[in-house]
């Protein structure tokens, strides 16, 4: 299994508009972050490939497109504020609709139908890609996008096929299966908004249960999630985690409030996302390193080889 990292900025991203502060104008292309969003991909035993998305910001179309991103099987959201959603339109080059009743003749006479011949073949075919959010994240995504649930008769461009499955369907006992991965929702709090985390979990050789956790946009994180992730996530080998800055925020981990849930789980590797512009990423990686002795769990996983530290866009986390 492998997470490619494509945005690990905060809302704003890095650099921030009409901002010209140290990190903003830093040469190091760490300090450079476009939203947050992750792809995961896991090769099944079978050769197939699963292809999962999470968040679809408003950077989506660059992200893909600088990562090589050629399928999408599923997306999953954790939350719908703009920097995780707003790109979702791009989606539809994975599976759309070109809202027309007369698709099917069109398929009879390609020549005829004015279209790229590949948009047409992928205008059907099932119910489309699975969007997996909250409850209430799925209304605000009708809301938003309220065209792309509306039939129509209109030939162009197309729009994302879709299918909402609201992640509380998931039960626990039984994560969603994709090939040989399975994916379990973890739900938290971003102030006071519900968000949903995601862990992506694979049964290695030695027979064991392995996991990434990624955990943005959060302020807290109940015990029964942390149980959860426990249990689901076997051993964690990388947690990305919501760490905003050194100073606490209302509705976002700071460095050692993330250091802390990152102490009760245990993982290898702990990375930061959803960074601000207030350090560099080097000045991260040093504060980190110094706050270790307050965290003798974390502390001790760096001693035998793990590491606690900011990530960066295009970061491929592998199992």
């Amino acid at each position: 299994m492998k997470m490619v990292l494509l945005g690990t900025g905060t809302s704003h991203g890095i650099p921030c508009i009409a901002c010209k502060c140290r990190v903003c104008t830093s040469n190091d292309d760490h300090d450079k972050r476009l939203r947050c969003s992750a792809y995961v991909t896991n090769k099944n035993d079978d050769e197939s490939v699963s292809h999962l998305l999470v968040d679809v910001g408003p950077e989506f179309r660059i992200q893909a497109i600088k990562n090589e991103i050629m399928a999408v099987d599923a997306v999953l959201l954790t939350h719908s504020h703009a920097d995780h959603l707003h790109g979702l339109d791009d989606i539809r080059i994975f599976s759309h609709t070109l809202g027309s009743d007369k698709i099917e003749e069109l398929k009879k006479n390609p020549e005829n139908a004015g279209i790229d011949p590949k948009l047409l073949a992928q205008a059907s075919g099932g119910k489309g890609i699975c969007l997996y959010a909250n409850f209430n994240t799925i209304g605000d995504v009708k809301s938003r996008f309220d065209y792309i649930f509306k039939e129509n008769t209109q030939i162009g461009g197309g729009k994302p096929k879709l299918r909402l499955v609201d992640c509380a369907e998931i039960e626990h006992k039984k994560p969603e299966e994709f090939g040989d991965m399975t994916v379990t929702p973890i739900p938290m709090k971003h102030g006071e908004l519900d968000t949903t985390g995601w862990i992506f979990s694979v049964k290695k050789q030695d027979g064991k249960i392995h996991s990434i956790a990624y955990l943005t946009d959060c302020s807290f994180i109940p015990e029964s999630s942390l149980e959860l992730l426990k249990k689901a996530g076997g051993i964690i080998e990388h947690c990305v985690i919501d760490a905003l800055r050194e100073k606490p925020h209302s509705t976002h981990f700071g460095f050692r409030q993330a250091m802390d849930v990152a102490e009760k789980l245990m993982p290898r590797h702990t990375w930061f996302i959803h960074i601000c512009h207030l350090m560099t990423h080097e000045e991260i990686w040093s504060y980190a390193k110094e706050q270790l002795k307050d965290f003798p769990a974390l502390l001790k996983i760096t001693e035998e080889g793990g590491s606690v530290g900011p990530a960066f866009d295009g970061q491929v986390l592998e199992l």
